[in-house]
């Protein structure tokens, strides 16, 4: 038996030293430099480069935290390896989205703003709408909603020059989030409705955008205390298919929502404790706080008060006063319930100065909200006189197409008719010609060889009187038919110029009757 133990302990032993010698995958495996090479093949731009930006985000946000430094630096040398175009605007951004993982704000923003720099040195519109995009992150994050809209403001600006609604619709999302967590309800929903309207328009089949719109919809039904369109909005993110990013955490929340907006908060304390150990789920602070509302409004006070003091010891960065605000506001229930007035007091003025600062906030983003609404405004003016100006241009173009047309016709038109009007003159020169030969040439002889066989036919001796006329007959039919000849050979020329003049004969001129003696005369003296 102690030889069997003795012999299993160097089994484990020898199992447990082989074990720390198995090659552990790396860090940086998540980094796959074929990925890249094929987006870098992407002959359009803009889509290469929100490619790259997708490919960074998965690289570093898919990653456990431990492994994170050894990612960016894969990625890091994977730039330098591909050649990257922007490579410097890239890397900041890397490093921007590394920092943010880490809960590091400040150095987060300051990368994110050095991106933005080399992204406007070289006016790459598409970058700096993602850059500053990616910043009003942070600053809501940081709870700095201030700027947050201010970025959001200049990211509409790109958008706008853009002109992809694509981006326009996911640029309402994110302004729909910073009202939203600045309990400015209605006019996220306002944002939420603009984007679900772009993409129904533009983008039917766009599950992931779909996604963020139902989800944001649902947290502002949520907070404003709406069941029915909370439910609504649950359902549709049910109807969503496909292992997209966030989706399972998006739906397992919003159905704990529904159960503690039904007041059955028992059982959204056990929904929401069986996803803080989901592996899939992404547990957050947010989901904290839910839970710490949970057992409140479920009378398990003292376990509310241990997860609201736990948030309360977290940065300033993760935990701006909206947050502070009313957890030191639940603070205050509590104590207040208890019958500890003083320890209330405390925590209501606490929740009150948090209140201070946020209504001076609040009332600064509705000032930059408004200039945001100018902006939107001059956009769409500048959008359609651009388009006003397209189809003047178009406009013009086709005037001037119809005016050369126009042109083209009646020189055309003008130089037929002259073509014709010549025609015409060499038709009537030609007619008279033939009018000539025929009245002057052909009836000539005609006349000449009729009066030859008058003279015959009326002799007492017609034999003798042929032979006296023969030669004169003979040489006034060949010059009748030298004459017809000249005719048929004028006739042929105006029928291969176009012109078949037979169909209008020249008009016969009417000869004098010949008597013998005036041709007995003529033939002597010709």
């Amino acid at each position: 038996m102690n030889q069997d133990r003795a012999m299993l302990k160097k089994l484990l032993y020898a199992t447990l030293i082989f074990a720390c010698f198995i090659p552990k995958p790396s860090a940086a495996a998540t980094v796959k430099p074929g990925d890249l090479q094929t987006i870098l093949k992407t002959v359009n731009r803009i889509d290469r480069e929100k490619k790259i930006v997708n490919y960074i985000k998965a690289c570093l946000q898919d990653s456990p935290e431990a492994d994170l430094p050894a990612v960016k630096q894969a990625l890091d040398n994977l730039f330098v390896q591909l050649h990257v175009e922007n490579r410097d605007a890239f890397d900041y951004f890397a490093e921007s989205i590394y920092h943010r993982r880490l809960m590091h704000m400040d150095d987060a923003e300051a990368a994110m703003i050095k991106a933005i720099k080399h992204a406007g040195d070289i006016g790459d519109h598409f970058l700096l709408y993602s850059f500053l995009s990616h910043l009003a992150f942070i600053q809501t994050d940081k709870g700095n909603a201030i700027d947050a809209v201010t970025s959001y403001g200049l990211a509409k600006k790109e958008a706008i020059k853009l002109n992809d609604p694509h981006l326009q619709s996911q640029l309402d999302v994110n302004l729909s989030d910073v009202y939203y967590k600045n309990n400015f309800y209605n006019q996220s929903l306002f944002y939420l409705d603009q984007a679900e309207e772009l993409a129904s328009r533009y983008e039917p089949g766009a599950d992931d955008l779909k996604k963020i719109i139902y989800y944001n919809k649902a947290e502002n039904f949520f907070r404003m205390n709406k069941p029915d369109s909370l439910k609504l909005y649950h359902d549709k993110l049910m109807g969503i298919k496909g292992n997209l990013y966030k989706l399972y955490t998006y739906q397992k929340r919003t159905g704990y929502y529904l159960e503690i907006l039904k007041y059955n908060f028992k059982h959204a304390v056990t929904l929401i404790k069986s996803v803080q150990r989901d592996s899939l789920y992404k547990y957050t602070d947010q989901d904290q706080q839910n839970l710490a509302d949970a057992y409140f409004n479920g009378g398990k006070t003292d376990s509310a008060v241990v997860i609201i003091k736990g948030l309360l010891e977290q940065p300033l960065e993760v935990n701006h006063p909206e947050v502070k605000y009313h957890l030191y506001k639940v603070l205050g229930q509590i104590a207040d319930g208890r019958g500890d007035h003083n320890l209330a007091q405390v925590n209501f003025k606490l929740a009150l100065e948090q209140a201070e600062d946020m209504i001076s906030r609040l009332t600064q983003v509705g000032n930059i909200s408004s200039q945001i609404k100018i902006d939107e405004i001059e956009g769409d003016y500048i959008q359609k006189d651009e388009a006003y100006k397209r189809e003047r241009i178009w406009l013009t173009f086709a005037v001037v197409i119809a005016l050369f047309v126009i042109i083209l016709i009646a020189m055309f038109y003008r130089s037929a008719r002259q073509k014709r009007h010549y025609e015409k003159l060499l038709y009537t020169e030609q007619k008279q010609e033939l009018a000539f030969i025929n009245s002057h040439e052909v009836r000539k002889h005609l006349s000449n060889i009729m009066g030859i066989i008058d003279v015959i036919k009326n002799s007492d001796d017609r034999a003798k009187e042929y032979k006296l006329f023969e030669e004169h007959l003979l040489s006034s039919v060949q010059s009748m038919d030298d004459a017809i000849k000249n005719i048929s050979a004028k006739l042929d020329e105006h029928i291969i110029s176009g012109e078949d003049f037979r169909a209008s004969p020249p008009p016969a001129v009417e000869q004098p009757k010949v008597t013998r003696n005036e041709m007995l005369n003529e033939l002597k003296a010709g």
